[in-house]
């Protein structure tokens, strides 16, 4: 994003905006296009000018933030942008308002450039992300998950990753919920999962493991059997009578066809595996090439979360530290899912999704920032 080239831009239509709307409104008015330098309609050309303006706002600025912001905007784009409707009346009320949008873009991206995050302090950091964060889930959830729906395809990479990305996207759904200082502890927990998950998209993706598929869907029968053969065995030292018309009874009545499986596709007992690859979680982020992350999520939380009230923050600004990098770390498991999986996934929005999750990554935040800022100084 050059963040130079956009303001020369948002400066020039603006200076057009304002020429345009000085002129009359009317279909026998002529004026001289800059592109074609034929004589045009000034009606035509403010209509064009409304239209390129309005495509701009919408390549600068997250969906979410032109939706909550700048409904009037949004409902001009609705209105006719990109749909070739004529449009009779009210232009320069219209040109009026996308202005009034282009010159607060213009003020965001102005002040955009000597924005030094390490000024910061811990609050605003932990809000930055959060505010990333919640933006991508309530994104997905409103323009993608509904169009996941349906299409699993048995058991195929299809289906294993958009399963995966279900959970993926339950978890970041419940993470911003966690948005009390008090939740802390929580969310480095919640980091772990997030974790796991995505580094089995990677592993799926690439076909990192042999037989990763048919691994990967026999392993909840696996993990189901060991589960209940423990239950079974606790419940036996503490002399509890196990029913054999249980769930848990029914369970490991099928010993023989579990074991069976286990040894063919593992070579090995139900109960010495704990992973559908067999492999522990930093070999399987060695093989994601995703180390580094796996390196934020799992040993430093782990700091956190292993060392009891010990190491619980002892200050404010300690525990939005450690919000700020749990919102962090899961925005970016989030957003690197999602394009993983608009990727792999044959979905005719997936253009369009990348773009959207991209711009909330890098502006959404910052753009709450400016507001709270702008906000400020006015009272």
């Amino acid at each position: 994003m050059n963040k130079i080239t956009e303001i020369e831009e948002l400066k020039a239509l603006i200076l057009e905006g304002n020429k345009l709307k000085k002129l009359p409104e009317s279909d026998n008015v002529f004026g001289t296009s800059k592109s074609s330098r034929l004589a045009i309609p000034i009606t035509s050309q403010m209509d064009s000018w409304i239209n390129k303006s309005i495509e701009y706002i919408y390549s600068l600025l997250p969906k979410t933030i032109i939706d909550s912001d700048f409904a009037e905007v949004a409902n001009i784009y609705e209105s006719y942008v990109g749909k070739s409707q004529i449009i009779t009346s009210n232009r320069k009320e219209n040109i009026n308002k996308v202005i009034n949008v282009l010159n607060v873009c213009l003020s965001f991206f102005e002040w955009s450039i000597a924005f030094d995050y390490n000024k910061l302090d811990a609050q605003q950091k932990a809000k930055l992300y959060f505010d990333h964060l919640e933006a991508t889930v309530l994104y997905v959830q409103k323009e993608l998950i509904s169009s996941l729906m349906g299409l699993e395809n048995g058991r195929t990479k299809k289906t294993a990753l958009l399963h995966l990305y279900g959970r993926i996207f339950l978890v970041a759904h419940g993470i911003v919920k966690l948005n009390d200082l008090g939740c802390c502890h929580l969310l480095t927990a919640s980091l772990r999962i997030l974790l796991e998950l995505y580094i089995d998209m990677l592993l799926i993706k690439d076909s990192v493991i042999t037989n990763d598929i048919e691994k990967f869907f026999s392993f909840s029968k696996v993990y189901e059997f060991r589960s209940a053969s423990n239950l079974i065995r606790i419940d036996e030292k503490l002399q509890k009578p196990i029913t054999a018309s249980s769930n848990i009874g029914k369970i490991v009545q099928n010993s023989a066809q579990i074991n069976q499986d286990a040894d063919k596709l593992w070579g090995r007992k139900p109960k010495k595996i704990n992973h559908w690859t067999d492999i522990s979680l930093e070999e399987r982020a060695r093989r994601s090439n995703e180390l580094e992350i796996y390196r934020n999520v799992y040993y430093y939380g782990n700091m956190y979360i292993h060392s009891g009230y010990l190491h619980f923050p002892k200050a404010e600004d300690e525990a939005h530290l450690l919000c700020s990098n749990a919102y962090s770390l899961s925005l970016e498991i989030f957003n690197k899912s999602t394009k993983l999986l608009c990727n792999e996934i044959d979905i005719i929005q997936r253009k369009e999704v990348i773009k959207e999750v991209d711009n909330i990554y890098i502006l959404h935040g910052y753009f709450q920032i400016w507001k709270s800022l702008v906000a400020a100084s006015r009272e």
